[in-house]
């Protein structure tokens, strides 16, 4: 088991593949969390009584180690979460993946985990991948040695390491500061992308050891409109058939590719955004000249799920300068089988961290 550290700074398109089923089941499980920090830590351990372990610390064996390795303090675990607040969700970002995966192959071939192994800023590491240069935010963590998906998910959340915790006689388990845990609790990051290797381990590797070298790209952005800086809302969700683990929740495979997604002002019912789902099933529509006040109607017309409705949320962030950000909206349409009939449709390690802020325009 590899040991947790991170890094934090703060001053001042090519084309790409959708994401995997994998890749899109992170991204749920992260904008599960950030919708709901405290039940999240629920979902991942086991306490018999608050802030007290159960005999089994959770059901998932690597993350159950993980914490006994550790020696992760449950009552300490459980007063941090006590705190944290809700974000609203990401939405899957191409261009962050193709630079998410390029560092996940660096680090592969290094055998190393760093922020510094291209020699390249964070910055130009992300436009490198395509993002480019109208950024607001950016973050980065890294995991080298990540068990599957979920083991890789809660290492960031529960942001475990401290040395080697009880087992050195010291610490409580847990980063200081939860830097990981932070990140992908940022209220300013709106896009993200998680990264696999997409090359062989070799197996004389003892770092970067997989099978999930993973690096996850944050970041949001703006567009000028000749008046005002903005940064514009994306609706995000997922179209999936609760098939495989009927847990009313996305998983690996359960994805629907293709699906329409349309936005609608719901006074008037004129369209003013439509995508599809991507064939891991997620949908990521940017929600250009939307703005606040308005009741907007979603559909997913080919699953005949009833319509969702949303309002967005502007507040106006200094960067140097006053940008209006609109924060992004989640909707999630899933088809649930009913016993005994066809499908009815319902509507339903080592790990780092970088994170960067623009504080003023060019």
């Amino acid at each position: 088991m590899l040991a947790f550290c991170a890094l934090l700074w703060l001053p001042g398109v090519t084309k790409a593949d959708d994401p995997t089923a994998e890749q899109q089941y992170m991204l749920e499980l992260i904008n599960r969390f950030r919708a709901d920090p405290q039940d999240e830590l629920a979902n991942l351990v086991n306490f018999s009584s608050p802030g007290v372990w159960d005999t089994a610390k959770s059901n998932d064996p690597s993350i159950a180690y993980a914490l006994n390795y550790f020696g992760t303090s449950a009552s300490d675990l459980a007063a941090q979460f006590s705190s944290l607040v809700a974000a609203p969700p990401l939405a899957w970002n191409s261009a962050l993946n193709v630079s998410a995966v390029s560092y996940s192959n660096l680090m592969v071939s290094a055998d190393q985990q760093s922020h510094t192994l291209d020699g390249l800023s964070l910055d130009q590491r992300i436009q490198n991948g395509g993002y480019g240069a109208n950024w607001l935010q950016l973050g980065e963590n890294l995991f080298a040695a990540g068990q599957s998906p979920l083991h890789t998910h809660a290492a960031f959340v529960i942001d475990w390491g401290d040395g080697n915790g009880s087992a050195a006689g010291y610490g409580n388990g847990i980063q200081s500061p939860a830097g990981h845990r932070d990140l992908l609790l940022n209220s300013g990051m709106k896009e993200i992308g998680i990264g696999f290797q997409s090359v062989s381990i070799p197996g004389t590797n003892t770092t970067a050891t997989g099978p999930y070298v993973v690096t996850e790209h944050l970041a949001s952005q703006f567009r000028y409109d000749g008046t005002n800086y903005i940064s514009d809302a994306i609706l995000t969700g997922s179209v999936y058939q609760d098939t495989i683990v009927h847990d009313a929740f996305y998983e690996p495979g359960e994805g629907l590719a293709g699906q329409h997604i349309n936005v609608y002002n719901d006074a008037t019912g004129i369209l003013v955004a439509s995508g599809f789902s991507n064939s891991a099933g997620g949908f990521n529509i940017t929600l250009t000249g939307l703005t606040d006040g308005v009741v907007y109607r979603v559909e997913a017309p080919d699953t005949g799920l009833a319509a969702k409705t949303f309002t967005l949320t502007e507040h106006t962030d200094d960067y140097g300068v006053p940008v209006f950000v609109y924060d992004n909206v989640y909707e999630s349409f899933a088809m649930v089988p009913e016993p005994g009939s066809l499908l009815l449709c319902l509507a339903s390690g080592l790990s780092l961290l970088w994170h960067r802020s623009r504080r003023s325009f060019c």
